[in-house]
């Protein structure tokens, strides 16, 4: 009987400390400023030595925003993310608004090994309207708006042990803060220099323009650099006269970058 007893406890402990094991593997979510109003969420994998790699079958997060501000999205990790908007007044929240981020993949995607600790891109998205004030920030799981209305908590279905079946369970932690590293961005920082270098000294002609697009400035430009409204870059010069008659029909965000490095951002339409 006493052997019996002993062979279980053993046996209890051992899930314990393999379930333990296995919690240590899991992810959780970071924000990756690209340029601009360019945004991506990356996937983190915990510090681990599992070399098995990562099968996801679907992911979700929430991205913060100041009080009407809007997203559009760029791409997403299996091309069919759903961006749903919240305003923050339906959850006592008025000075901020939201979207819910998920995405169920067709097919399972697979994400480097975690002991690889390499970070997986899961969603590039542009901030609307160039805000130069307030916070863009990923939700953490263990915050109040979280904990009141759990559906809006980070999650990721994925498949991380390597035993022969395809079993997807959570693997970010539901009770945690589930970011790490830049998880907020102050879009204030993207309008110090701006003050710098003002906006009445520059002058961008014609506009809008067909050819060629010229910088009017009594400030020396070392860069210039062309977005389209999806926040890739689509040209980079660093002279006064932008040739842009290759760039499609459309409105496009003009960064310039000074000498002493203040910058400021203006718009143009393409003919």
């Amino acid at each position: 009987m006493k052997k019996i007893t002993l062979i279980l406890v053993f046996t209890l402990l051992f899930a314990l400390f393999s379930n333990t094991a296995n919690a240590q593997d899991g992810y959780t979510y970071t924000l990756q400023h690209n340029n601009g109003y360019s945004f991506t969420v990356q996937a983190v994998p915990n510090a681990s030595a599992n070399n098995f790699a990562t099968s996801v079958q679907s992911y979700g997060f929430t991205i913060i925003l100041p009080d009407g501000v809007t997203i559009t999205t760029s791409s997403s990790l299996g091309g069919a993310a759903s961006a749903t908007f919240f305003d923050g007044n339906n959850v006592s929240m008025p000075t901020i608004d939201g979207y819910l981020i998920t995405e169920t993949l067709g097919s399972p995607a697979t994400l480097t090994a975690p002991s690889a600790g390499t970070n997986t891109d899961l969603y590039t998205f542009v901030v609307n309207g160039n805000p130069v004030n307030g916070e863009l920030k990923i939700l953490e799981n263990n915050s109040a708006l979280a904990n009141s209305v759990t559906p809006l908590k980070s999650f990721m279905q994925a498949d991380m042990v390597d035993d022969g079946s395809a079993q997807y369970t959570n693997v970010v932690d539901p009770n945690a803060l589930a970011v790490s590293g830049m998880s907020t961005f102050n879009f204030a920082t993207l309008s110090i220099n701006d003050v710098e270098l003002l906006d009445t000294d520059v002058k961008i002609y014609p506009n809008p323009a067909s050819n060629i697009l010229n910088i009017q400035t009594n400030t020396m430009i070392t860069k210039v650099e062309i977005f389209n409204l999806l926040g890739k870059k689509v040209v980079q010069a660093n002279t006064t006269e932008i040739n842009v008659s290759q760039l499609s029909e459309g409105m496009y965000v003009m960064k310039l970058t000074s000498v002493e490095g203040a910058q400021i951002t203006k718009r143009f339409i393409k003919q």
